[in-house]
């Protein structure tokens, strides 16, 4: 239970400014809840401007169904924090490019058609950055070449139209290249949360999604496919003489000769503290057995490993299991060793 700070004359000290509910409400957003937020109120300001303008031609009830629109995603964005579903992202893309549409079309004015777009690529941006592969490359395309058809029955981006041919061509190219600066983002972002920081392999969530979707692969084409796993002989005993420092460049050191000996398609990854596995692609127990005889000569600390290979209807606790019994058996004798 939470107690208030009292002073030393007794009186009720305020909460310091990180105890505060804004600060606590930003701590919880997300670089997508954020982008959703940022974004909302940007297009907020932009409708704003033309509803202060009151431009001739444009219906004002519309441009204001817009700014609740977004005033409300950026609310619903900013409460549910790292929580906030993709698809409201994508229902906000959604009513924009309606919006785009109909303002990039002859029904809008020159200012309208200049600020959507404007705003075209942050939608790419959003696509690139927080839609999954394939889908949001697929949307943008989709999405392109529905604005290109769109634009070009607008006279003022015609040839001799007040924006003219360029201006069209350079407002899906901006797109284009948005949506690439936010895929690598959403690579950049991937390779943090899959990755193991001491050694640079993938660490347990990001080796087990992969091993699904190869395993996947391998059974449906029937290409022979192995997992070895790996423990460090003694490492405890490393870690306690030696230090942490010790254990940690011993674990980089191995990792480094795998790197070197390892084919190009063979995937690392670091499933406990001294545990790896290794999945070998191509390739059957035979093949398998060889390469990790190779692995194990003059490595820089002794570990064990297991094989098994892929059989059908195999799954990843099923070969893991399999490989856990080879490596156990194998510590096994060399212990009696």
């Amino acid at each position: 239970m939470r107690h208030p700070r009292i002073s030393h004359w007794g009186s009720q000290v305020p909460d310091a400014p990180s105890d505060r509910w804004p600060t606590r409400l930003m701590h919880r957003q997300s670089p997508h809840s954020l982008f959703v937020i940022l974004a909302n109120l940007f297009f907020s300001f932009t409708l704003l401007l033309d509803i202060a303008l009151q431009r001739p031609g444009i219906d004002p009830w519309v441009l204001w169904v817009l700014l609740l629109f977004t005033l409300s995603i950026a609310v619903i964005a900013l409460l549910a924090g790292r929580s906030l579903p993709v698809g409201v992202g994508l229902c906000g893309v959604g009513v924009f490019t309606v919006a785009s549409i109909y303002f990039l079309s002859p029904l809008g004015d020159v200012q309208s058609a200049v600020s959507s777009g404007q705003e075209l690529p942050i939608l790419a941006l959003y696509l690139g950055w927080f839609v999954r592969r394939p889908f949001g490359r697929v949307a943008l395309i989709v999405l392109s070449a529905i604005f290109f058809a769109v634009i070009f029955t607008n006279p003022i981006f015609q040839v001799t139209g007040v924006l003219g041919v360029p201006s069209a061509v350079q407002m899906l190219l901006m797109a284009f290249f948005c949506f690439e600066i936010g895929s690598m983002l959403w690579r950049r972002s991937l390779r943090r949360i899959t990755t193991d920081q001491l050694t640079g392999v993938l660490n347990r969530a990001g080796f087990f999604d992969r091993l699904d979707r190869d395993l996947a692969r391998a059974d449906r084409s029937r290409v022979p496919t192995c997992l070895a796993v790996i423990d460090f002989d003694r490492f405890k005993e490393l870690n306690d003489t030696f230090g942490h420092q010790a254990g940690d460049e011993a674990l980089q050191r191995t990792i480094d000769e795998w790197h070197d000996k390892l084919r190009s398609g063979d995937v690392i990854g670091r499933t406990g503290g001294d545990e790896f596995a290794i999945l070998l692609d191509r390739i059957d127990a035979h093949g398998a057995i060889q390469i990790m005889q190779r692995l194990r000569q003059g490595a820089a600390h002794p570990w064990t490993w297991g094989i098994a290979q892929l059989r059908p209807g195999d799954t990843n606790e099923s070969l893991f299991s399999r490989a856990d019994q080879q490596l156990y058996r194998a510590k096994a004798q060399r212990e009696e060793a």
